[in-house]
């Protein structure tokens, strides 16, 4: 039975996969062990809840008759790193059952402290997290890896790139303010882009295809974006929202508009640029009339569900700060306005990149299968 074993065990260690899946679980048990002992490497004071106790209960109703419970608590806390490491100080928290600007603490939870002079003069910031971002990505991660497999291994390695190639874009922006993060947005996106479909698909002249309709599909809907704002200067659009920034509020949004765009834009590309090989592949003499009607069935079926994804995924985030507002007896046509203004717009924009790709992406097809003389 151990001969068995040992024999399955090293013909399933033959397999790339295999070893990635290994490589991924060693990696994400050091990095999980990592933050649970890294509170010596933060600058932040670091605390952990040993005790809480309830000192006062009391029912609470505002003026606008929301009802709310209110608790006043003293917390024990033993302090895990800096000058006060090894002491045990108390404070007192108050939270709100609906926590709505406040959170509840129980034992065991690790916390970011501020301290002025001493640890009993001090407040919770909020909680120590890492441990449970690293969970949370460790599953996404793992999963992308079983059902993906090579190509979660390549959708990994793309999302890395991805996220790097943003925060670089951010970083050169705060390091040389004078340069636009409009145009430095738009180098990330082009070459995230690259990066991410010749990793996913590897080089074929479809991978070319899907490269340039995205392109083109993401910067004509951002310049008829561009257009419509500076036509009607912006009318109706919250910016002052953006009120806290100190950097021009229509910049920031056409930037967030070209990275919010982008994957949604990418997918259509790419799946109709999928669709319509694999359709030249199984029927080499298909007319080219049809070949684009094909195509267009494909964008037609695809375009109302990305469309709608993309209008949830900017609406959703809004989601608690309009039931706070229409909570504190704003109307609902203010808190709408105020809080979907900018929202509704980057899906409006998004909708419109991801109408003109479905063309585009058919026009190339064509045009690239022509020029290239394909024959399947």
């Amino acid at each position: 039975m151990f001969g068995v074993s040992y024999m399955n065990l090293k013909r399933l260690f033959k397999s790339p996969f295999a070893w990635s899946i290994t490589l991924f679980f060693i990696i994400f048990s050091c990095v999980f062990i990592f933050t649970l002992v890294n509170d010596q490497l933060y600058r932040t004071p670091i605390g952990q809840i040993t005790n809480v106790k309830n000192l006062k209960t009391e029912h609470v109703v505002d003026e606008h008759h929301n009802n709310d419970t209110k608790h006043q608590e003293q917390l024990t806390i033993h302090m895990l790193n800096g000058k006060y490491q090894g002491k045990t100080t108390t404070i007192k928290h108050e939270y709100t059952e609906s926590q709505a600007d406040s959170e509840a603490f129980s034992p065991g939870d690790k916390v970011l402290m501020h301290i002025d002079k001493k640890p009993s003069d001090g407040y919770i910031v909020e909680k120590k997290r890492d441990s449970l971002i690293v969970v949370v990505m460790g599953i996404f991660l793992l999963v992308i890896l079983l059902v993906g497999k090579k190509v979660g291994i390549q959708s990994i390695l793309s999302l890395i790139f991805n996220t790097i190639a943003i925060l670089a874009a951010i970083y050169l922006h705060l390091q040389f303010p004078n340069t636009s993060l409009f145009w430095l947005m738009s180098i990330a996106i082009t070459l995230s882009t690259t990066i991410t479909l010749l990793l996913i698909t590897g080089w074929h002249w479809r991978t070319f295809v899907t490269i340039i309709s995205t392109l083109l599909g993401t910067f004509l809907c951002i310049g008829i974006t561009y257009g419509v704002i500076q036509a009607t200067d912006g009318a109706g659009m919250k910016f002052e929202t953006m009120s806290f920034l100190t950097l021009p509020p229509k910049t920031i949004f056409l930037a967030s508009v070209i990275v919010g765009s982008l994957g949604a834009v990418m997918d259509v590309a790419i799946t109709i640029a999928s669709g319509m090989y694999e359709i030249l592949r199984r029927s080499p003499n298909i007319e080219m009339t049809r070949w684009a009607l094909a195509g267009r069935k494909i964008g037609q079926d695809i375009m109302g569900t990305m469309t709608n994804i993309l209008l949830f995924s900017y609406l959703s985030g809004s989601l608690p700060m309009i039931l706070i507002y229409l909570k504190n007896a704003n109307t609902i046509t203010y808190t709408l306005s105020i809080n979907w203004s900018l929202e509704i717009s980057r899906a409006i924009t998004g909708g419109i990149g991801i109408v003109l790709t479905i063309p585009l992406t058919i026009i190339l097809m064509q045009l690239v299968f022509k020029l290239r003389g394909v024959k399947q």
